[in-house]
């Protein structure tokens, strides 16, 4: 009896979230990009076949910029928490536990599987690197085992001779070092951590991040009080008849290790705990030949003892970061998400900060303006749900972020909102002018307050703590060895780029133009909403562009 094999396949964009039903939009067949972006379209294929198991087929490209081209199957991972029911709005894709298309799987010699009556997700990742220019056809065709053709579609890719300009705003999405050390079953800043770190690093430079969070001492981020996160402290601190000696060997090898893979900023890990400024971060150090926490929850953060200790360190750490030439680059914690009861506190420790370290570059995530208004804080970093009142105060030069509180109405990357809602905030970091942006888990693996390990592929919600795709955008390494990144973090990307792209649109016209195209992207919460829109504004910020180059192009002959 001969089995008939029945298929559909789709191009879409990058913005499509593909479930287990075929999507319903209208196929997406032509795009544009500069030349030194990174673009990605996905082929939807749906296959019915009247047995079990899978469907072995094989895809391959004909096209000049096939080189240039990277193909990855979308992967699935549970979902116990898409949504927070109740603090949710009604763009989410799900508000119940489900199956989510997120990881993205490298396709080797083009070998896919389809699993019949489910949809599956082809990604396509281009990127010449100003290699390939022009309207260059994307032929892709499908094969079965048997080598029939079940599919060929053609994507129309233009290529613009122009480049985006190099990214300035520093962008922090913080690097979880113990998680990598333990996900990897590894020692933190050994060889082989240091090795495992090195290619994470490559994939969070290459997706536009520019500043990284440097663990000076353990991170007293997302700790239960009274407990500990694993070590992860890149200066030594020795202790020798009551006086402090500092090795910044591990330090000076993690910046020169960032720096190598293009890193302009360093975000020194904060020097008090959590939600208050109350106590001291994790210390160890060799006292007197034995190893040892000389500081942590039981020390008071105004104590003699960690107020001498910052008085030696702090120096030491300033001349080591100027000799090493990155002193300007470098920014300061004092405590995460600090509130109003928490103001006099956070104060009185910065006052300890501030004989070495300039008040500009000392910053904290926070939303209450009342820290701004009263001068506690000059470098606030405001939740995207607290923007409003900082920019009706007329507060210039604004760091932003989310997390898990920004759930509703504004940008955010979990893995159940629309894909758009990611890639809005690069135009609203354009249109802000804002300084700087930070997000709080590139890779926490970690359930909530870091009491055990998760494995991403089957928690992604920190145990049911927070909204899946919160807490990370990356997962472990696969067995080839490389960094199984996500669709969402494409996705974020491209919002970056287009970022970039109005910079670069704003330098060959003006910003007053430039805003007449953003006129709708009135304020954090209030923007177009669906991917059609998104995708049509960067269609015409793209053609601005071309049409400019090309009247240069005229003059200049």
């Amino acid at each position: 009896m001969t089995i008939q094999l029945e298929t559909k396949f789709k191009l879409l964009s990058s913005l499509e979230k593909v479930f287990f039903d075929m999507p319903e939009t209208i196929e997406f067949v032509e795009g544009s990009m500069l030349k030194n972006e990174i673009y990605s379209f996905q082929l939807a294929a749906f296959a019915t076949l009247r047995t079990y198991g899978v469907i072995p087929c094989r895809v391959e490209i004909d096209s000049a910029l096939a080189p240039y081209i990277t193909m990855y199957q979308v992967g699935y991972v549970p979902s116990m928490l898409p949504a927070i029911h109740f603090l949710s709005d009604d763009e989410y894709l799900s508000k119940t536990p489900c199956m989510l298309p997120d990881p993205l799987h490298k396709v080797k010699d083009g070998q896919i599987s389809l699993i019949s009556d489910q949809a599956r997700a082809i990604w396509f990742e281009v990127a010449p690197e100003g290699k390939v220019t022009g309207v260059q056809p994307i032929n892709i065709r499908v094969f079965d085992k048997d080598n029939n053709l079940l599919c060929e579609k053609c994507f129309t890719l233009t290529v613009i001779d122009a480049e985006l300009p190099k990214q300035t705003i520093p962008l922090t999405n913080w690097f979880h070092g113990d998680c990598l050390a333990q996900l990897h079953n590894v020692e933190v800043l050994s060889e082989e951590y240091y090795a495992i770190a090195e290619k994470y690093l490559e994939t969070y430079v290459r997706f536009g991040h520019t500043m990284i969070l440097t663990p000076v001492f353990t991170p007293p981020l997302d700790t239960e009080i009274g407990a500990e996160r694993p070590t992860n402290q890149l200066v030594g601190v020795r202790v020798d008849a009551g006086v402090y000696q500092f090795d910044f060997t591990h330090l000076k090898r993690w910046i020169t290790l960032c720096q190598s893979k293009g890193i302009t900023y360093f975000e020194i890990s904060h020097l008090f705990t959590q939600w208050g400024a109350k106590h001291a971060p994790k210390v160890m150090a060799t006292v007197d030949g034995e190893y040892k926490r000389i500081f942590g929850w039981d020390t008071d953060a105004l104590s003699e003892e960690y107020r001498g200790f910052l008085n030696a360190f702090l120096p030491a750490l300033k001349d080591f970061l100027q000799a090493q030439g990155i002193w300007e680059q470098c920014y300061f914690h004092v405590s995460d998400e600090p509130h109003e009861e928490d103001e006099q506190q956070y104060l009185a420790v910065k006052q300890i900060l501030l004989p070495y370290v300039p008040k500009e570059r000392i910053m904290d995530a926070l939303s209450s303006y009342s820290f701004y208004e009263k001068g506690i804080v000059q470098t606030p970093i405001v939740s995207t749900t607290a923007m409003d009142t900082f920019m009706d105060h007329g507060v210039e030069d604004l760091w932003t972020y989310y997390c898990v509180g920004q759930r509703e109405s504004v940008s955010n990357r979990f893995m159940a909102l629309p894909a758009y809602r990611n890639r809005v905030l690069g135009v609203q970091l354009y249109k802000n002018n804002i300084q700087g942006f930070l997000q709080w888990g590139f890779n926490f693996w970690y359930t909530q307050l870091s009491k055990a390990v998760v494995n991403p592929y089957a928690d992604t919600c920190c145990g049911g703590a927070y909204p899946s795709g919160d807490a990370f955008i990356v997962y472990p390494l696969d067995g080839d060895g490389n960094v199984v990144c996500s669709t969402r973090l494409y996705v974020f990307n491209e919002g970056l780029q287009d970022m970039r792209a109005l910079q670069l649109l704003e330098q060959l016209t003006d910003r007053q133009t430039v805003m007449q195209l953003l006129i709708k992207y009135v304020r954090f919460d209030t923007f177009p909403r669906g991917a059609k829109l998104l995708l049509r504004l960067r269609k015409q910020i793209n053609k601005l562009i071309a049409d400019k180059r090309s009247d240069k192009h005229e003059k200049d002959q």
